[in-house]
């Protein structure tokens, strides 16, 4: 076989390899205990924490926290309206009683049952950490209680890892995200005080929460270099001892050279990965994540620049490129939120096996946020009222899902992704997202405000996209453009000026191979997948010592430059460019309309001007 024990001696040479091993064998008492392993354990760990009566030194700290974050989240705000809530906010639930494993009528059992018998309330908490429900669990546990507490109010809380969605539209959603932030708010807040022993144990438990949450980007790419480079190796220690994967088409090969092997052989293979088990789990889980590898042929797919998506291993996330020329009129989020803009569009693989496509407004300033979603709320974007509130940060405008039938077939999740991505009601969203933002532009002008009419015809659902080209070559006519100046290429149009030619004489040609022309400057009209059509105009990768010098010149006439562009190593610099939306695609007239508006901008013409002036 071509899994050698050379490539497997080879990871002892990785000094990354070496790092990750140091990283997750660090002393932590309970692992030794194996607490991390074990659900019924995170409970215990619960239990504890919520009852005021324990000797953790919280009081009633921790379960005032609980239920606070519970009607703060986003996905139970339509569940407020069933209870009265602000009791939770004042009384001090020292009498809460906590009872672990109550059995149902069923046979079942209950993680978590929390009596609060002065406000007559009961919480059944089901904690998922990494479990998946049963058929009708969380039916049944609702059920029993009912009849238990047939007098008090009853909130049955799902929690888990990853604010996975619970089956049961009566659960309320809660993540381990939020006990880890309550921990460790109470930490700081008392660590003069609270107990040695304590606060060690608290601090070795929100270890492990902070090892299952807390994406460390330097260990994601020192996993992803290490299974790189090291693929065959992580592959087969791996394999050899989980022979559920046999049934996966993609390591076929790979368990016909393991049963080659001799007993000995296959029992040293495993024997070595049990002294590197963790670190060898974590690289493997990280290189071969189907649905990262997936979105990274969505991405190829789609054609979407490096810098707008991350391939992240459990939530790949993307914006369209065209939204980046939005960022004034959406404005600034806070720091750290996706890819640092104030809209989201991400792909996740449900509890139950669906992938799952969301859009989301984040935590812009507050009269961004207000404007923005009433603008898309004029033009039929749906979502909670309560998302207009000063103090909102976070509000869905968009889910799909589509259900996927084989995780481990990377093909079929591309399939899914692209299923999502060119559904009609997803398109319908970004076009009214585009018009929205358009209509905002135009009030910043104090000019007219553009209309999305429900029987346009946009056609965004379209692979293709296509640049009417009646409409373009009207526009060439007028503009006296030449025949050998143009072209049209599935959803752009691009053209040139007789300067730009002209310019070649003394700048020379692009060092590279750009376009159809190989010229200094170019332009094109692209229909976006939001319905707009967009004119760019771009400087291309000339000679360094030529690209700069025109950079230079055109900076001395108040041409504005970023430093990237500035570099020796610098291609294409985007010069000029803006949008306007079409509504009727199949409307010639209004096409060519906006092709000629957009081309008379008075900043292009003024432009065109000073490049004229370069020769």
């Amino acid at each position: 076989m071509s899994y050698t024990f050379e490539s497997i001696a080879q990871l002892e040479h990785s000094k990354e390899f070496a790092k990750l091993h140091k990283k997750f064998h660090q002393f932590n008492p309970l692992k030794v205990l194996r607490v991390s392993h074990f659900e019924i354990r995170h409970s215990n760990v619960l239990g504890w924490l919520i009852d005021p009566d324990e000797n953790h030194q919280f009081g009633s700290f921790f379960i005032k926290k609980l239920l606070s974050r519970l009607i703060t989240r986003s996905e139970n705000e339509e569940k407020l309206e069933t209870i009265d809530y602000l009791p939770f906010l004042y009384s001090s639930l020292t009498d809460a009683v906590v009872y672990r494993e109550v059995k149902t009528s069923t046979g079942r059992f209950i993680d978590l049952l929390v009596e609060l018998p002065s406000l007559k309330v009961i919480l059944i908490i089901e904690n998922k950490f990494h479990a998946l429900e049963s058929e009708n669990q969380l039916k049944d546990y609702l059920n029993y209680i009912k009849t238990q507490y047939s007098d008090y109010t009853i909130v049955p809380i799902y929690l888990t890892l990853a604010s996975d969605a619970p089956s049961h539209p009566e659960y309320w959603s809660l993540d381990y995200h939020d006990v880890m932030d309550i921990i460790t708010q109470h930490l700081e807040l008392n660590s003069e005080v609270i107990a040695d022993n304590i606060h060690d144990f608290l601090s070795y438990y929100t270890a492990i929460l902070r090892e299952e949450l807390v994406e460390d980007n330097e260990s994601l790419e020192m996993a992803l270099k290490v299974y790189q480079m090291n693929q065959k190796a992580i592959d087969l220690l791996f394999v050899i001892q989980h022979q559920e994967l046999r049934k996966q088409p993609r390591f076929k090969e790979l368990y016909i050279g393991i049963n080659d092997l001799s007993v000995n052989e296959q029992s040293a293979l495993k024997r070595i990965y049990e002294k590197k088990k963790k670190t060898i789990d974590y690289i493997f889980t990280i290189g071969s994540n189907v649905l990262r590898q997936a979105f990274l042929k969505f991405a190829h797919i789609e054609e979407l620049p490096e810098e707008v998506y991350n391939a992240h291993i459990r939530v790949p996330n993307f914006i369209l490129p065209e939204w980046l020329d939005f960022e004034d009129i959406v404005g600034k989020p806070e720091a750290g939120y996706w890819l640092g803009y104030g809209l989201i569009i991400w792909f996740e693989r449900t509890w139950n096996n669906f992938l799952k496509i969301n859009v989301e407004v984040g935590p812009v300033p507050y009269e961004n946020r207000l404007q923005l979603l009433s603008a898309l709320e004029d033009q039929g974007v749906s979502f909670r009222p309560s998302a207009k509130l000063e103090g909102k940060k976070y509000t869905k405008i968009y889910t799909e899902l589509t259900y996927i039938n084989d995780w481990a077939n990377k093909q079929k999740i591309v399939e899914g992704m692209e299923k999502l991505y060119n559904n009609d009601s997803f398109n319908e969203l970004l076009a009214q997202i585009a018009v929205a933002i358009e209509n905002l532009k135009e009030k910043e002008k104090g000019r007219y405000e553009v209309d999305f009419r429900e029987d346009s015809i946009l056609d965004t659902g379209s692979t293709q996209r296509r640049i009417p080209r009646d409409a373009f070559i009207k526009f060439v006519l007028n503009q006296g453009i030449s025949e050998e100046y143009y072209k049209i290429q599935s959803h752009n149009a691009s053209f040139l000026v007789p300067v730009f030619r002209d310019l070649e004489k003394v700048y020379g040609p692009t060092r590279m191979k750009w376009w159809w022309h190989d010229s200094t400057f170019t332009y094109w009209f692209e229909r976006l997948k939001d319905g707009r059509l967009k004119l760019i105009l771009e400087l291309g990768p000339l000679v360094a010592e030529k690209r700069l010098l025109i950079v230079k010149q055109l900076e001395e006439m108040g041409v504005s430059f970023s430093v990237k562009s500035k570099q020796p190593t610098a291609r294409y610099t985007r010069i000029f460019s803006d949008s306007t939306v079409i509504n009727n695609w199949e409307d010639v007239e209004e096409v060519y309309q906006a092709m000629e508006e957009l081309f008379g901008q008075v900043e292009n013409r003024n432009l065109l001007t000073i490049i004229k002036s370069l020769g």
